[in-house]
């Protein structure tokens, strides 16, 4: 199965190339850009991209910045009495190391103290050595599952993600866009080296019929018509070198030289013989891209913004819980002094505290389960959406796949009727005007056979990017 898929795009981008050569007579460069040299230098040196590499790089620094909230930290507290009965001062020390469970804290510390304190100081005395101490403090209720912390933590992990996916979607559409305008390139550029020719061989022809008229084999007026023949198709050259050069501006936008800046659009004068197109859809091809739709980068971004929703949920429920937090402390004093201080002392305690209004909290609670809600239906229409529009791409790569076929066919047999047309006037059996009309009609079904073949390009685009894979395959 693979192997036919694989035969029948060869087969089909075979053909384009023919019918490509046959209108462009051979006027295709082998230097013009392809559409891998140009996602080369969308994913290298486009503006967007840096800047979605900046941004990616601040979602990592602030996942840096909320993992610091479990650093070491060194804390200093310290009394002196510049004046006054008592002299007493105190110098505290601690390190403090958040721990990433049960809101807990590990406290080492070394208290100094020396000279006279009143009574209701008497906790700041201590031993000629000072105090050593070493505690633990946790929480029961409230904190103990999830605190502020460690939400930052996971909420900055999933922020992460969640600009991943997003500067995967913004990829896509900006290759989609990228290789759209390509194409537009391509097939205005196809069109002026057929309109070109077409000038030529016009003016060509009208020296061949000045040349009748002079000998008398054709009236004046046969020369009159042709001349607006002529005019006719110079005006349609204006006009394609016209959409040519737009078309030249546009894609210069995409395809960028080394310092970041459009490159010089002298430089896409020609189109390449080859434009080394990605993908070849088929029917297979389209059923893998529904079974895989969950993978797009616009569901990955909304399942992220629901996974921060309910961490909201979390946080808010944990609010709502009652404050009991347990600390347990073992101090031992160092050196000469009172023997009440001498022993090892081993404190616990417990703190607990409850707000008898919580309005508050459970006025968050209620937003941020809404906010959970309206995610789970934005995602619900986001989905049927894509889906919506991958079955759209699929039916329009299907008709013009059809249409580009028909195209092919009546291109032939415009351009065998004109064939027979020019040898009815070359033996007198035509008029002039049968005989432009006929060349007319040839020159639209070879374009229209042209644009058939790149809609069908432009369509299975579509498809790639519908499914969200357009930067997938350029990621490397």
């Amino acid at each position: 199965m693979e192997n036919s898929r694989k035969m029948e795009w060869a087969m089909g981008v075979l053909r384009l190339v023919c019918l490509l050569n046959w209108c462009i007579g051979g006027c295709a460069l082998a230097s013009a850009p392809t559409i891998n040299e140009l996602m080369a230098s969308l994913s290298a040196h486009h503006p967007k991209i840096m800047e979605l590499e900046a941004e990616g790089f601040q979602r990592q620094f602030a996942r840096d910045a909320a993992s610091a909230a479990f650093d070491v930290q060194l804390e200093q507290d310290s009394m002196v009495r510049a004046s006054g009965y008592y002299d007493g001062f105190m110098l505290t020390q601690r390190v403090v190391k958040p721990l990433p469970f049960g809101n807990a804290k590990l406290k080492a510390e070394y208290r100094y103290a020396d000279g006279r304190f009143p009574v209701y100081e008497a906790e700041y005395d201590s031993l000629s050595g000072g105090e050593a101490s070493l505690g633990i403090g946790m929480s029961l209720l409230r904190d103990r599952n999830i605190d502020k912390k460690r939400m930052a933590i996971s909420d900055a992990e999933i922020s992460l993600n969640e600009w991943q996916a997003t500067q995967e979607a913004i990829r896509n559409q900006l290759y989609y866009n990228g290789m759209m305008t390509y194409l537009a390139w391509y097939e205005a550029h196809l069109a002026l080296s057929v309109y070109e020719s077409l000038v030529t061989t016009t003016r060509n022809r009208r020296k061949a019929i000045a040349t009748r008229v002079d000998a008398g084999d054709l009236a004046a007026i046969a020369l009159t018509e042709f001349d607006a023949t002529v005019m006719g198709r110079e005006l349609a050259l204006q006009a394609a070198k016209q959409k040519a050069e737009q078309s030249r501006l546009k894609l210069s936008f995409y395809l960028r030289n080394r310092q970041f800046e459009p490159v010089e659009i002298e430089t896409l004068a020609s189109v390449p013989s080859d434009i080394q197109w990605p993908w070849g859809i088929d029917e297979g091809a389209i059923q893998d891209f529904h079974r895989t739709l969950q993978a797009h980068p616009l569901l990955k971004e909304m399942r992220f913004k629901q996974r921060l929703a309910e961490n909201k949920v979390v946080l808010a429920e944990n609010t709502l819980l009652p404050a009991l937090n347990i600390e347990a402390k073992l101090a031992r004093d160092l050196g000469r002094g009172p023997k009440s201080l001498q022993q090892t002392e081993t404190q616990i305690g417990l703190q607990f505290s409850m707000p008898l209004g919580r309005r508050q909290a459970k006025a968050e609670l209620g937003s941020a389960a809404q906010k959970v809600n309206a995610l789970r239906y934005r995602y619900q229409a986001v989905e049927e959406a894509l889906e919506r529009d991958l079955a759209i791409a699929s039916r329009n790569w299907h008709y013009n796949k059809q249409i580009a076929s028909m195209q092919d066919k009546q291109a032939q047999l415009a351009e065998s009727l004109f064939e027979q047309e020019k040898k009815r006037f070359n033996i007198g059996a035509s008029d002039l005007f049968m005989l432009n009309s006929r060349e007319a009609s040839a020159i639209n079904s070879r374009l229209s056979a042209v644009k058939a073949h790149i809609d069908v390009l432009r369509a299975s685009l579509e498809v790639v990017f519908s499914a969200g894979e357009v930067s997938t395959y350029f990621k490397g």
